[in-house]
């Protein structure tokens, strides 16, 4: 995503410096208390802001690491991932949910999406295992690849959860084991439980434009289970629990003390910026669910959508590709997360050809529009009235 900065007479699609200005000395003071420790690497200030993320989740384990798709490998690798095997994964999703499986050694294995929450369920889950898979030996085996299909990246997309209250009883019921790529989703609940509650492990992203984001790359693993915890805290570690002594081949992945310190001010603002989000959102679906040509996100029962992004789809061929050459040419910032989706890329051409016709259709049509906190009521309405009575009314 970028970030960088848009002519003071548009309206951004993010903006990072009105986020900065309100908090700049808090972050500063923050900042400066760490190089006066010149303790950069773990330490004091990293375990203290695990502790408040653990508390804040309301979860007994949280674990910092150097990225959000690091989060993703280590918690595959603690899930037990060996090489060769396979898990599945929505197509229709960011790159490193499913390039963390290459990189644990696995093969991702392609799903299809709910078409209206943009997350997976038990039904593509299950109409993926009737297709490809086959009971061997008491497990799961793709019959194409020949590989035991050992897991789930269970992806919350756009800031909602799937419902891992059943995805986990599927789970459990296949013998599958599940880790949740929660990189888009600080804050989100399904069920009253967050990320991290129903699974292995759940991994979180604090990229400079997400929910919660830092003044540079770093994540974080969220875990119920302390075995699962200790394991974490040794493989950042270059598989070491003793220094010098190495129990297994590691990483280099390791939350900076500086990161910490400005991620730990802003989790201070974590629950009003989200809610600000929840109110543009519900804006959002109030002025567009009756516009012709444009479909809503829809919130799943049970959930606590934070609005990482506001995305809808923009129906028929081109259509979504000329609102936002329109918008463009109005000063209004948007993004499409995601224009080919995974089974398409390059990088996966390696693997077995997948028909994926929803996750397509998806990745035709879907739009993001502003929906960062400090976006201005005045600014939302230039938006609504540049799709509803410019784009729409003038098509």
């Amino acid at each position: 995503m970028s970030t960088e900065k848009h002519p003071a007479t548009s309206i951004p699609f993010f903006d990072l410096t009105r986020q900065y200005s309100q908090i700049k000395a808090e972050v500063l003071s923050a900042v400066t208390s760490v190089l006066s420790t010149q303790q950069f690497i773990m330490g004091e200030t990293v375990r203290r802001f695990e502790e408040q993320m653990a508390s804040w989740w309301g979860l007994p384990h949280a674990v910092g690491v150097a990225s959000g798709t690091d989060a993703l490998l280590l918690s595959l690798k603690a899930a037990g991932l060996k090489n060769g095997e396979t898990v599945m994964v929505p197509s229709f999703t960011f790159y490193a949910s499913a390039s963390a499986i290459s990189l644990a050694g696995g093969l991702p294995l392609f799903t299809e999406v709910d078409s209206k929450t943009f997350n997976v369920t038990t039904k593509e889950l299950s109409e993926m295992l009737a297709l490809r898979g086959e009971r061997r030996g008491g497990f799961w085996h793709d019959k194409v690849t020949g590989s035991r299909i050992s897991g789930i990246v269970v992806v919350h997309l756009y800031g909602q959860m799937a419902d891992m209250l059943s995805l986990s009883d599927f789970a459990r019921t296949e013998g599958l084991w599940i880790v949740e790529d929660a990189c888009q989703a600080i804050g989100a609940e399904s069920h009253g439980k967050p990320p991290g509650f129903y699974s292995v492990a759940a991994a979180y992203s604090f990229f400079p434009t997400k929910n919660l984001g830092g003044g540079g790359d770093g994540g974080m693993i969220a875990s119920i289970n302390g075995d699962v915890d200790a394991h974490l805290r040794s493989l950042r570690v270059h598989g070491s629990v003793r220094r010098y002594y190495h129990d297994e081949i590691g990483y280099n992945s390791r939350l900076d003390a500086i990161q910490a310190a400005i991620l730990g001010v802003k989790l201070g603002h974590l629950h009003s910026w989200n809610s600000r989000r929840g109110e543009l959102a519900r804006v959002y679906g109030e002025k567009l669910s009756d516009t012709p040509g444009i479909l809503v996100p829809s919130v799943a029962s049970g959930a606590n959508h934070v609005w990482h992004q506001y995305t809808v789809r923009v129906t028929g061929e081109g259509k979504r590709d000329e609102l936002k050459e329109y918008l463009a040419k109005k000063g209004i910032g948007s993004e499409i997360y995601y224009p080919l989706p995974q089974h398409r890329q390059e990088a996966f051409s390696h693997l077995p050809a997948q028909d994926l016709p929803v996750t397509d259709l998806l990745s035709a049509e879907v739009l993001s529009l502003p929906v960062f906190p400090e976006l201005r009521d005045s600014e939302q309405e230039l938006v609504l009235s540049a799709i509803i009575d410019g784009f729409f009314k003038g098509s």
